[in-house]
């Protein structure tokens, strides 16, 4: 860097009185430096790495070693662990062994034990019973015609304490069921009771529901009745509104044709445009007639749609009345103008 400081130029060299050559000479010869001095630092680079890729594999190679000796001994450290555990488990099937044995050793002295017991009371036996044999021979010969020797005499308290024995099982057996049906009786009675208890309750239960239901029903009735007094009632009043409609329906068509024969004596001095718009009217009126003219039937609503309709009828027979009227009233004021 210090040889580069001193080749540098001046400032005032370099940018005022230098020529372009001389610039791109000096460019040039920066680049040389710059590219000698990146070389030399490249060669330093290749050197060290060199040197650390011989120690890395000196490293690698010391690892490498490293890696087998404890490969090695853990081999060693599981052969050692696997002749531990085979001896433990060997020396733990000989303590088992042992134990089993001296436990056989033991249940067997206290067999022996036991047998001695036997043996002792079973000599006791015999001892004890040989009275009983010395009297059981006596009464053998002082009996012989019923008992030939000892073995008869045992044959026979044999058969005896088998049928004694037969006996008590059937006596016992017969208490058992005595026993059973006491008690399947006992609990029957008791199921019995329990149900006619519940089957009274359940009577109760049901006197009581019926007797809401006839108080339910009586006002029910009471309700029916004040509904069917309130329906006469209001049909009634339907059937006298129905006949005042019909009434007044029947006097609108009687009207009309008596002043559908004046007007027409009337309308024979009006005008042409007059006389057109009274036919007009005139029409009309037969048509919604025809239109709405229905049946009488027994039915109700039938009736009420019937007295609807006429009463439309009735409507359009007032706006006309009223239409005449206003009619009238300006022909008899234009008679006194004149």
């Amino acid at each position: 860097m210090n040889k580069q400081e001193k080749r540098k130029l001046p400032n005032h060299l370099q940018y005022d009185t230098v020529s372009p050559a001389t610039k791109l000479l000096e460019k040039r010869r920066k680049m040389y430096e710059v590219h000698e001095a990146f070389e030399a630092q490249r060669e330093e680079f290749k050197k060290q790495e060199d040197k650390f890729k011989l120690e890395e594999e000196k490293i690698r190679q010391k690892d490498m070693e490293i890696q087998e000796s404890l490969i090695k001994f853990c081999k060693f450290l599981q052969d050692n662990e696997a002749k531990k555990k085979r001896a433990e488990g060997r020396l733990e099937e000989e303590r088992r062994q042992k134990l089993q044995k001296e436990k056989e050793i033991q249940d067997l002295n206290g067999q022996l034990q036991e047998l001695e017991k036997k043996q002792q009371k079973l000599e006791k036996k015999v001892t004890s019973m040989k009275k009983y044999e010395e009297y059981l021979d006596s009464v053998a010969k002082q009996y012989p015609e019923q008992y030939h020797d000892m073995a008869s005499i045992l044959e026979r308290h044999s058969t005896l304490s088998s049928q004694n024995q037969k006996l008590v099982e059937e006596h016992q057996l017969m208490e058992k069921t005595y026993e059973t049906e006491k008690y399947v009786s006992t609990q029957t009675e008791k199921d019995k009771n329990h149900e006619i208890l519940q089957f009274n309750n359940d009577i109760k239960e049901l006197q009581k529901k019926l007797e809401e239901k006839i108080v339910e029903r009586n006002q029910l009735q009471q309700l029916v009745e004040a509904s069917a007094n309130e329906a006469s009632s209001k049909n009634l009043s339907l059937g006298r509104i129905l006949m005042a409609i019909d009434n007044l329906f029947n006097r609108c068509q009687e009207g009309t044709q008596k002043i559908k024969h004046e007007l027409e004596e009337a309308k024979q001095d009006n005008n042409k445009k007059d006389d057109k718009k009274t036919k007009k009217d005139d029409s009309k009126k037969q048509q919604n007639k025809d239109e709405y003219k229905v049946e009488e039937e027994d039915n109700y609503e039938v009736k009420s749609q019937q007295a609807m309709q006429k009463l439309k009828i009735i409507s359009l027979y007032l706006n006309d009345f009223k239409k005449i009227i206003q009619g009238c009233k300006e022909d008899y004021k234009k008679a006194q103008n004149k």
